[in-house]
């Protein structure tokens, strides 16, 4: 459902070595191939100087809109977070609220969840001829419902542990072959919330750098849920290909400017009706652009605008089958 803007604004604290689906992040302090966390105490000396903790911390506003269909037809995403990282180590967490037919000028809603998320990351090699990194992550839903029957009991909390890998292959000084993919697992409350069990996500793809500035990125990515029992509520698939290529110009003297114009487009997607009990189907294109700028005194700034055109299939007669899609993203990083 959404681009995600925040793994612009981290993606370099956990993964930039081995993969950058949208482009150089803005956070660009992180360096795996710094010592190792501990290092050797000499009998009767005073101890070598540890390397210090590097901390970011951010902010960032999200919006997802459909065209056409007047105010109250949107969500409205804050998110904080901050991130801690020392050698080849990074742990990250955030707060982040998902709000659902927002009014905007009447400053009302009606669901919405809570998320809380903590990650830890360790980069295992990270060289100029390959990297590998893993990622254990936790994260709980706290959905509360104002417009449905479900509000008397006040909220439902669903958890969702990850394992994730990442890597990156050099297959000459200009072609990488890098990806990640991750595994999700959901308990508790997952028919009230509408959520299934397991869920797999990847992307994959290769990276051609023209030169240090200029570069093109084609993946493919993959998105699976499923439930290991007979029930098929929330069961959905989504294939597509996408396309980045981001460049870097130097626009500012605090540092280059990265802008990454991408494209995705569905090979094949569908979502489970439970209502109905059959799949729909849905094609998907999408055009965006995320521009990444640090600014002085430690700080960054991540803008990201994109369009999508969706068409449902085996939809209701009475469904549009159209639906032209907004999405905006602004985030703010200071690193310390």
């Amino acid at each position: 459902m959404k681009i995600k803007l925040i793994a612009a604004l981290f993606c370099g604290a956990v993964c930039s070595s081995a993969f950058s689906a949208e482009g150089e992040s803005v956070n660009i302090n992180e360096d795996h191939n710094s010592p190792e966390m501990l290092t050797p105490v000499p009998i009767g000396l005073a101890a070598l100087p540890s390397e210090p903790w590097k901390i970011q911390v951010g902010v960032m506003q999200e919006t997802e809109n459909t065209e056409g269909q007047g105010d109250k037809d949107g969500a409205y995403e804050p998110t904080v977070f901050i991130n801690f990282s020392k050698g080849q180590w990074n742990l990250y967490g955030a707060f982040y609220q998902e709000d659902h037919n927002v009014d905007y000028s009447q400053d009302t809603r009606s669901d919405w969840f809570n998320q809380y998320e903590f990650d830890a990351h360790y980069q295992f090699a990270d060289s100029d001829d390959y990297a590998l990194g893993l990622m254990l992550g936790f994260r709980n839903y706290q959905w509360k419902y104002n417009e449905d029957k479900k509000k008397d009991s006040g909220s439902y909390n669903t958890q969702r542990y990850t394992v994730q890998p990442d890597w990156s292959v050099s297959l000459s000084p200009n072609l990488k072959y890098n990806g990640w993919m991750a595994l999700y697992n959901y308990y508790n409350n997952m028919d009230n919330n509408g959520y299934l069990n397991k869920e797999f996500e990847g992307e994959t793809g290769l990276k051609y750098s023209f030169s240090g500035d200029i570069a093109i990125q084609v993946n493919y990515y993959l998105d699976r849920g499923w439930n290991t029992g007979d029930s098929q509520r929330g069961e959905f698939a989504k294939q597509e290909a996408r396309v980045y290529l981001p460049v870097s110009v130097d626009l500012f003297s605090s540092g280059k400017t990265v802008l990454t114009p991408y494209v995705r487009r569905t090979l094949d997607t569908y979502y489970y009706n439970d209502d109905r009990a059959e799949r729909e189907g849905e094609t998907d294109t999408r055009f965006g652009l995320l521009i990444n700028q640090p600014l002085p005194a430690g700080f960054a700034i991540s803008l990201e605008y994109a369009y999508e055109l969706q068409l449902h299939d085996n939809i209701d007669a009475s469904a549009n089958a159209k639906t032209k899609f907004h999405y905006t993203g602004v985030g703010l990083t200071y690193t310390f």
